[in-house]
């Protein structure tokens, strides 16, 4: 008896064209996580720059996560849950690195980002700040110092009046705590 050739199943042609369709999204989920991935070390970098007064290196870092960024948002569709972090960081580097320019710090809409990574980064913004004051401090710069934490209570003043639950901000309200003591903290660093 001669072995009849199977045919593919309705079943089985579906199940290949999911498999094909998550192939593509896997290979798409990997580039996202590895432009994550490099967007935050390039903050982090970018922060480091700036407390060791290299501003050349600080200004060409931020220039290419300008254009990462214009990169992730076009490949993100589907994994927003994933480029939130690199969105945050990004949001933090560019607010400080307005301040220290002596510059007005972005709005979300500016860095074309949404809220609550802006919100999140503009909040670690601070710790940063207060780094800042310290160095300002012990270079004997009292102006400096002075105007970061004018800066650190600007971000401050401004966070606390958003009082919704952590459904809707997530970890804001924890960052808000933080920012509330870090301010306490460099307040009397400055009055020493």
């Amino acid at each position: 008896m001669a072995q009849k050739k199977r045919e593919h199943s309705k079943l089985e042609k579906t199940i290949q064209q999911i498999i094909s369709i998550l192939d593509e999204r896997e290979k798409r989920q990997d580039k996202v996580l590895a432009l994550s991935r490099e967007i935050i070390r390039d903050s982090a970098k970018a922060i480091k720059s700036i407390h060791v007064n290299d501003a050349d290196e600080t200004a060409r870092i931020v220039a290419d996560l300008d254009g990462k960024i214009v990169e992730m948002k076009k490949m993100q569709e589907g994994f927003t849950h994933i480029s939130q972090n690199c969105y945050q960081e990004y949001a933090e580097i560019k607010s400080l690195y307005a301040i220290i320019s002596h510059k007005e710090m972005p709005t979300y809409e500016e860095l074309g980002i949404e809220f609550l990574p802006y919100l999140t980064g503009l909040a670690d913004t601070v710790g940063e700040l207060r780094r800042q004051i310290q160095l300002a401090l012990r270079n004997k710069n009292k102006k400096d110092a002075e105007y970061f934490f004018d800066k650190m209570n600007e971000i401050y003043d401004n966070l606390m009046i958003i009082k919704y639950s952590s459904s809707l901000v997530g970890s804001l309200k924890h960052k808000q705590d933080v920012i509330r003591g870090q301010l306490e903290q460099s307040r009397s660093e400055m009055l020493r």
